[in-house]
């Protein structure tokens, strides 16, 4: 047995189970979660975030849970208990408040993607049989826009009390209703305090957000994400005195389980983000310690630092420095964040810890970052696990590696092939209930002995160390029986100097022979610093660079067409790829261009897209 983690055989298969390090805190649910947060850490700042003048403000733990009584009693006094309440709007402090109100008493929350458009908003709205809708300020204009439409939602409520409301009475703003709910209670109304929870059944619907088919309605209750905390607080270790900066979105489950509930059951201030230009200042200025985001913001810190340094000259003074702390490190001694001060106050002074997920991270950027004293730490999870099932921590960083599988999670590979891969299949108390309305997809996933079928294929080593290797669904088979993933060959064209992103795929040849191709965004601003490189010169540039990535690949494999764009690629709310949506474009862009791929190769494709 490693510590952390038990390995063992059971019918048959190979399991991991996560056994987490640290002394773990009893929560019954989300309730529990907030009463218990609110009782440890009182008066102490659970939020910072910025007033309507720009002024940093803030709410304790005991208002937090004020303000969700307050809203979740008149809630109720509206005859709304049992209702299913959506929340759209950017991440604020208001956001956690109306999500807590409802599952703690009031009904079901249905939280909504912020860069939906209307049309899809409505679609959910339907979809989910929502009654109630909050909303920040941002939306006010689709909301009226769907209330002419819309005759299912009871009430509209905004985040903020608006000046220009429509003469409607479904609208309606949080300040009165905190006001309505705050006399019920002084009254002695303790419908909403006093509410059972029945941690079993579906209390969240959280659609997915369809990379490669339409979003499937997951269905998750209380025990499910309250284990999910549970486990993370035996895997990571955060607590007062820390601040996290909330800038994923939080309708996902990564930043909503770990962003928020984590952080708020462990004493954690959170700091909302003002936007992602301003990431750089609210690091400082919030003072933050905690990160949970993606792969996309560490890059751009690698980035911006690596060629500061060396702009500065002072590249061989780092790497010195580098040399110096590991022989210390070898002898007990760890002066990191003394040798690199100079780095931290560039960026984030205070910065000790980051989670990144959704994709993987360049494990070249995880040891440079280690070696200066910051731990960036790699996880993996899906919404269906509500939705962290295995990560890097304190104890092991296996870069390359999605770590160890968290407490009281067990992972196994279900049908590994000669090397061991196989599609990565979970057990736990996070697994979802099902799919919403839809049980064929829940019997495919849902499979026997209670275990959850990723899509995602994997290793796992002789230590319990997980290894993603990509998507089942968009795995590339080769004639001969061969198997590659694009993300690998994206993680290497993202080594290229002016690469902004690439998309890569196995395209089927006219003699059935499948062949790597890629589509290639180019980065407009990194050109500009390379003297200003003409688009004619792109794809000579482009393809000197390919071969080098091709000879270090078996002959099988290499990279046989590209195509360059300046295009971003459609994305997810947490930087995903649409893969089913960038084929489909680019076969387009194929068919538009009257060529095969062997004759657009090297070609700016735009042109042909539209």
């Amino acid at each position: 047995m490693t510590k952390g983690v038990q390995i063992e055989t059971v019918e048959g298969k190979r399991v991991v189970k996560g056994l987490g390090y640290y002394e773990t805190p009893d929560i019954e649910n989300l309730k529990h979660l907030v009463k218990r947060s609110a009782d440890r850490y009182g008066n102490a700042v659970a939020f910072r975030f910025k007033d309507i003048n720009g002024n940093i403000t803030g709410k304790t733990y005991i208002e937090f849970d004020r303000d969700i009584d307050c809203l979740g009693t008149a809630l109720i006094s509206l005859g709304l208990k049992g209702m299913r309440y959506s929340i759209i709007g950017e991440n604020r402090y208001e956001w956690g408040v109306c999500y807590l109100a409802v599952t703690n008493g009031s009904g079901i929350a249905v939280p909504l993607d912020k860069y939906l458009p209307e049309n899809e908003v409505e679609a959910l709205i339907e979809r989910g049989k929502v009654d109630v809708i909050f909303y920040s300020p941002a939306f006010h204009d689709m909301m009226v826009s769907v209330s002419k439409k819309n005759k299912r939602l009871k009430y509209y409520i905004c985040m903020e009390q608006l000046e220009n409301t429509p003469c409607d009475t479904r609208f309606l703003s949080l300040p009165e209703l905190f006001s309505k709910g705050e006399k019920l209670l002084k009254s002695g109304d303790k419908s909403f305090t006093n509410a059972e929870i029945n941690s079993a059944e579906m209390s969240v619907l959280l659609f997915t957000s369809g990379t490669t088919s339409l979003s499937k309605g997951v269905m998750l209750s209380h025990r499910n994400i309250v284990s999910n905390v549970v486990s993370i607080s035996a895997t990571l270790k955060a607590g007062p005195g820390d601040v996290h900066l909330s800038l994923l979105p939080l309708h996902h489950t990564f930043e909503n389980t770990v962003g928020f509930l984590f952080m708020v059951s462990a004493g954690v201030c959170i700091a909302y983000c003002d936007g992602i230009k301003h990431i750089a200042q609210n690091l400082k200025e919030y003072n933050i310690s905690l990160l949970v985001a993606v792969p996309a913001v560490f890059e751009t810190f690698y980035k911006r630092l690596t060629e500061g340094i060396k702009k500065s000259g002072k590249e061989k003074l780092v790497e010195s420095l580098i040399k110096v702390s590991k022989f210390l490190r070898s002898i007990g001694i760890d002066m990191r964040r003394t040798l690199f001060k100079s780095i931290f106050d560039l960026f984030a002074p205070k910065l000790r810890l980051a989670v990144s997920g959704a994709a993987p991270l360049d494990p070249e950027m995880v040891v440079w970052f280690d070696n200066i004293g910051f731990r960036l730490l790699q996880g993996y999870g899906l919404t269906e696990a509500s939705p962290v099932v295995a990560s890097n921590n304190d104890f092991v960083n296996e870069p390359g590696t999605i770590g160890y599988p968290i407490k009281d999670v067990e992972v196994a590979i279900l049908d590994p092939d000669e090397i061991g891969m196989g599609e990565l299949i979970v057990r736990g108390p996070n697994v979802m209930l099902g799919y919403y309305e839809d049980p064929d997809a829940t019997a495919d996933t849902l499979i026997s002995g209670g275990w959850l079928r990723t899509g995602d294929l994997a290793t796992i080593d002789e230590k319990g160390f997980i290894r993603i290797t990509g998507r089942a669904k968009s795995m590339i088979v080769f004639t001969n029986g061969k198997k590659a993933f694009p993300e690998e060959y994206e993680t290497l064209l993202a080594n290229i100097p002016f690469v902004k992103d690439s998309f890569v795929w196995g395209n089927k040849a006219p003699d059935g022979d499948i062949q790597v191709c890629a589509k290639i965004v180019i980065d407009r601003d990194a050109l500009s610093a390379e003297g200003g490189v003409s688009e004619k010169e792109i794809p000579e540039m482009l393809d000197s660079a390919i071969k080098e990535i091709n000879k270090g690949l078996p002959q099988y494999k290499i990279i046989r067409h590209f195509v360059f764009s300046y295009k971003d690629l459609i994305k997810t709310t947490t930087m995903k790829t649409k893969r089913n949506i960038e084929l489909e474009r680019v076969l387009t862009a194929v068919k538009n261009s009257g060529l095969d791929m062997r004759r657009l190769n090297g070609k700016f494709i735009d042109a042909f897209e539209e």
